[in-house]
């Protein structure tokens, strides 16, 4: 009955997200969040996820997309190989990180720099890009770069009309997730990351749990924040990216 309809899941997901809101704004007050945008620590976290979360992100997609086009040509077994890093959860990948780069003093686990933060994403989300983005590369008709060839196109306007803007929508959906999930998590920077300054899930969690109860508010009034902020930037990602990216194709298309 359920099979294929995302509704239960999407309704699952909103009440649990919405409840979590009800209960961190219960728990709040104005002068907490004019508290925490005044506060350093709170401003550095938000700068250092950032720099992770846009890092992590951008190599993982450009990394992704490149494998998913030269994959989508193979008919081999080769690009499952790549599927292995998706059955080792985040938490494993952290302590596989600890492990081997324990020993390398530039990326090694703990350094101001984060790199083993950012290599760890990249070993996680490459290949959810990579998966995500190979039925779009194996879907696309590539009679319209011919047909660009035909017309004298350059080679960038060919990519651009024959691939480009279908493409365009699935490689911002995949960038969007990746980055709402890094920039919001916790498993790895709370056992890659440095004490100070501490990304913003790392931050939030310890406020919560450090046994001050004058903290907590504060821990509330991050998490009201950082669900605002992700879900303007789904706003904006279905109203304005989405019909953008669907006028195009369709324009392209017919």
């Amino acid at each position: 009955m359920w099979r294929g309809n995302a509704w239960p899941a999407t309704l699952l997901i909103a009440g649990m997200v919405g409840y979590g809101l009800f209960v961190s704004l219960s728990m709040t007050t104005w002068t907490d969040y004019r508290q925490l945008l005044s506060d350093s620590v709170f401003l550095e976290s938000v700068g250092l996820s950032l720099y992770v979360a846009v890092s992590s992100t951008g190599l993982s997609v450009m990394i992704g997309a490149l494998l998913a086009a030269f994959f989508a040509k193979q008919t081999g077994w080769t690009a499952h190989l790549l599927a292995i890093p998706l059955f080792i959860p985040h938490l494993g990948a952290a302590y596989l990180s600890l492990l081997y780069l324990s020993d390398l003093p530039v990326i090694g686990p703990h350094e101001g720099n984060h790199f083993s933060i950012i290599l760890t994403y990249l070993y996680k989300e490459i290949p959810f890009v990579f998966f995500y983005l190979l039925p779009v590369y194996r879907r696309l008709d590539h009679r319209y770069e011919e047909l660009g060839l035909m017309l004298g196109l350059s080679h960038l306007r060919r990519f651009w009309h024959g691939k480009g803007v279908f493409l365009l929508f699935p490689v911002l959906e995949a960038a969007f997730i990746v980055f709402a999930f890094t920039l919001f998590a916790y498993e790895v920077p709370a056992l890659l990351g440095v004490t100070y300054p501490k990304m913003i899930g790392v931050y939030a969690f310890d406020l919560y749990t450090q046994g001050d109860l004058s903290s907590q508010p504060t821990a509330f009034a991050i998490s009201v924040v950082l669900t605002g902020m992700l879900f303007v930037l789904l706003l904006l990602f279905t109203r304005l990216i989405r019909p953008l990216t669907d006028r195009i194709s369709k324009g392209r298309s017919e």
